[in-house]
């Protein structure tokens, strides 16, 4: 079907290599971006894959990736409550890009968002835009499933802890 078609073919989220090979276009004129949370190093070794490797956005970045969605003048406006939505976003891309869907949405003041970002328990609510391709709920479902039970483990009481910007007490030393 691609044969002398020029074809730019994204398979995001990538469990492993198996699930990768049999959507590979046999095509030179088609360009593959494969996105993983894991290292697919089947396809490297067999098929010459180029691996970039992405870390969480720095403040830098993620202050810009918001300015793209709402313009300069909404983060001039907000600087304080563009910051911490990008701390409580951890700089992850999608929540970014979600917390930005929602600020748009009839001019949503950022620091209303931010502080439903503030209580951790309600914070994936608060990224909520109803739509499946974009649910971080899903997406993390997606990669805790693809975990093996101990990991699963560490995983699940980890979320249970506390983070450092809670009102917790912190153990003495």
């Amino acid at each position: 079907m691609l044969a002398d078609k020029r074809m730019l073919i994204v398979l995001d989220n990538a469990r492993d290599s198996e699930q990768v090979l049999p959507l590979l276009p046999g095509s030179p004129t088609c360009t593959v971006l494969v996105t993983s949370r894991r290292l697919l190093g089947g396809l490297s070794v067999a098929h010459g894959l180029s691996v970039v490797s992405l870390e969480t956005l720095d403040e830098d970045a993620a202050i810009r990736l918001l300015a793209d969605h709402l313009g300069e003048r909404r983060i001039a406006g907000e600087p304080a409550a563009a910051a911490e939505l990008v701390q409580r976003c951890a700089g992850l891309p999608l929540a970014l890009a979600i917390a930005a869907a929602r600020a748009a949405a009839n001019d949503f003041p950022l620091a209303r968002l931010a502080g439903e970002l503030r209580d951790a328990s309600a914070r994936l609510d608060a990224l909520e835009i109803g739509e499946l391709s974009t649910d971080l709920r899903a997406v993390f479902q997606t990669s805790m499933a693809a975990l093996s039970p101990g990991a699963y483990d560490v995983f699940r009481w980890l979320a249970q802890a506390p983070d450092r910007t809670s009102a917790w007490p912190r153990p003495r030393r």
